[in-house]
């Protein structure tokens, strides 16, 4: 199986139909399949071998799509390399993955134009990588919070079924128009491959200011919004009184939802906000659509096939979430892992620290790498973030434990303020008012900006901010 396959399979029963919508380049399911093939006849010509990895480094597009397939077309290993990444991490990323050549939107030394905006640059590698007899389709190099980066190696066998398990929650057809607006570097093979696979219209939203996003889902009858609390949020703030009527499901996704987005999004549209828990090893394990309203801070129930257990639960039920199900990942890429390698009797040990409540819903608690041991009682630094970005002085904040000699480790924090004249005082009565006097941090720094990940961009645990002053 190729998942090339899947868009042929579309282009033949929804030939006329709609694929990809781009600002006003409408491209039908029979065009997109064949932009593909264009673009592997025109890649083919550098005789790249099977199992040759290929760094994609696009932004969102109809030409991302394509060349994606068209790679999965020649067998090539398709490695998403984020647009905001810079050229020394770009080169990094290619050392490490051992790609044999990069497609860009920007000419490289020695780049080969394929098409207007489309370039191949090949690298000097003298031979395709061991990806030890699996035939790989993607590896996300990813870059974690807690710990060093590493690489995602997925089949494509691997990601078919991901994408059939994923569905039985999404239930995604040919009906449907979806409102894109996230980076697909980052989000792809649950959502876009799946999208595609079921006949579904992708709208590429432009421009994510409410009003031309409104637009685009009024115009186009989106039944599916896919994006960020940050979206979300933007969109609750939005006084033009515009309905959104024709959206059926709205999930949020790629970092906790805040209560207060959930609740602005439901009194400006009436619709729910579902939050899952989505994790590149894995795919879509939890959706929460039985119960969006009320657990707003919950990933809801396993979704698809997979099965969720709590790992030697305390006292109160938490422990490390650990899932068994289809889709899991192949293996790790440098150094080189199997998957057998790091399961535990048929279990992926996630590192997330969670619960379930008494109906079954998954709440996720803090990574497990993250979690403050204040005394003997576990501290998480997400819940604290949360009150602190309450503030209406601070932008954004980092929680993090601080080794103590007798308390094993004391509660800090590291605060963005929103204005040079932010009153610390103001926020420690804020603590005060909504937190346990042992969750209150010992103290306060304020930083220009707080330290993230390279390619992700997510809050890093480790590492210092850069001061403010």
């Amino acid at each position: 199986m190729n998942l090339s396959e899947l868009l042929e399979k579309s282009a033949r029963v929804w030939p006329e139909k709609a694929a990809l919508i781009e600002g006003v380049e409408e491209v039908t399911y029979s065009a997109l399949n064949q932009k593909a093939n264009e673009f592997a006849v025109s890649i083919q010509k550098f005789q790249l071998p099977s199992g040759s990895r290929v760094g994609l480094n696009f932004p969102n597009g109809i030409n991302y799509v394509a060349l994606t397939y068209a790679l999965w077309r020649l067998q090539a290993v398709v490695v998403p390399i984020p647009t905001e990444c810079t050229e020394e991490e770009i080169l990094e990323i290619a050392g490490v993955m051992q790609l044999q050549a990069i497609l860009s939107d920007k000419p490289r030394a020695q780049s080969v134009e394929l098409a207007p905006g489309c370039f191949f640059t090949e690298l000097a590698l003298s031979g395709p990588p061991d990806n030890h007899g699996l035939d790989l389709a993607f590896i996300r190099f990813t870059s974690g919070t807690t710990s060093a980066r590493k690489g995602v190696a997925l089949s494509h066998e691997t990601i078919c079924a991901r994408i059939r398990s994923a569905n039985k929650a999404f239930q995604i057809s040919h009906r449907d128009t979806v409102i894109w607006c996230l980076p697909m570097a980052h989000h792809f093979l649950i959502t876009i491959v799946l999208y595609l696979s079921e006949g579904a219209t992708i709208v590429l939203a432009r421009h994510v200011l409410a009003k031309p996003f409104l637009e685009a889902v009024n115009r186009w009858q989106g039944t599916v919004l896919y994006a960020a609390p940050f979206h979300f949020s933007m969109l609750a703030r939005d006084n033009s009184g515009v309905a959104i009527s024709s959206v059926r499901l709205a999930v949020s996704t790629t970092c906790g939802l805040p209560q207060n987005v959930a609740e602005d999004f439901f009194k400006r549209f009436g619709i729910s906000l579902s939050q899952g828990l989505g994790v590149i090893e894995l795919g879509l394990v939890s959706l929460n659509m039985d119960d969006p309203r009320a657990r707003w801070n919950s990933v809801g129930r396993p979704a698809g096939d997979f099965q969720v257990r709590i790992h030697e639960p305390d006292a109160e039920g938490c422990g490390e979430v650990a899932v068994k199900g289809p889709g899991i990942f192949d293996a790790y890429v440098a150094p080189w892992i199997r998957l057998n390698q790091i399961m535990r009797g048929g279990w992926f040990f996630t590192g997330d620290i969670g619960r379930f409540d008494a109906e079954g819903f998954l709440f996720l608690l803090s990574r497990k790498t993250a979690v403050i041991n204040l005394a003997g009682r576990k501290v998480f630094p997400e819940e604290i973030e949360a009150v602190l970005n309450r503030h209406p002085d601070v932008r954004e904040s980092r929680v993090y434990g601080k080794l103590h000699p007798h308390l094993g480790e004391e509660v800090e924090a590291e605060l963005v303020m929103n204005s040079a004249a932010a009153s610390l005082d103001s926020v420690r009565a804020f603590c005060r008012e909504h937190l346990a006097s042992y969750k209150i941090p010992m103290r306060f720094t304020i930083v220009q900006e707080l330290p993230r990940t390279p390619v992700t961009g997510q809050i890093r645990r480790g590492g210092e901010a850069v001061q403010a002053g």
